[in-house]
């Protein structure tokens, strides 16, 4: 069981590494595509039409894909100056108690943008724009993103408490 569960822990970590890497790429693009517009629009005045729409909906993909990534980095904000302060049981309670909040939070985002992207695309919703980017392709980000951060969210309260249970365990075990 052991194995099954650091086999699946370690094929997550790599998906969610390669969508941290994808998002990385996907801010380069961005910001690509900003200053080409930039140098369009205030150089040769001539503006796009499409890169403010590409880049708002870029900035959604960075947000959300990468999101499981920082999680599991450990890299959200905290209140460090108090966390320090605890006893390492007290730092591990708080940190199952603060991924249950994390896990609960994605759960209710997850529902939430499922229904949405469930809706945009049976009304056949499209953006007001010249574009008319199918409005279920952003909203299935965030659904992605928040899905992702679910399952991490579940994988750190797994690992915390097995962190307490070990650290209770009597020597020689």
């Amino acid at each position: 069981m052991e194995q099954v569960y650091s086999s699946v822990k370690s094929a997550f970590r790599r998906v969610t590494g390669s969508m941290a890497m994808l998002s990385e790429w996907v801010l380069l693009a961005m910001t690509l595509i900003i200053f080409y517009d930039v140098v369009m629009r205030y150089v040769f005045d001539s503006p796009t039409s499409w890169a403010l729409e590409i880049s708002e909906y870029m900035l959604v993909f960075v947000g959300f894909i990468g999101t499981a990534e920082i999680q599991a980095r450990k890299g959200n904000i905290r209140m460090d100056f108090l966390y320090l302060k605890f006893s390492s049981g007290m730092k591990r309670a708080l940190d199952v108690f603060i991924s249950l909040l994390m896990m609960i939070f994605s759960f209710l985002l997850l529902r939430g943008s499922l229904m949405m992207t469930i809706a945009a695309y049976k009304f056949d919703s499209a953006s007001n724009s010249l574009l008319e980017i199918p409005l279920f392709l952003p909203y299935s980000i965030v659904a992605i993103g928040t899905f992702f951060l679910l399952l991490q969210s579940i994988v750190d309260i797994v690992e915390s408490v097995r962190q307490i249970i070990l650290q209770d365990q009597p020597e020689g075990r």
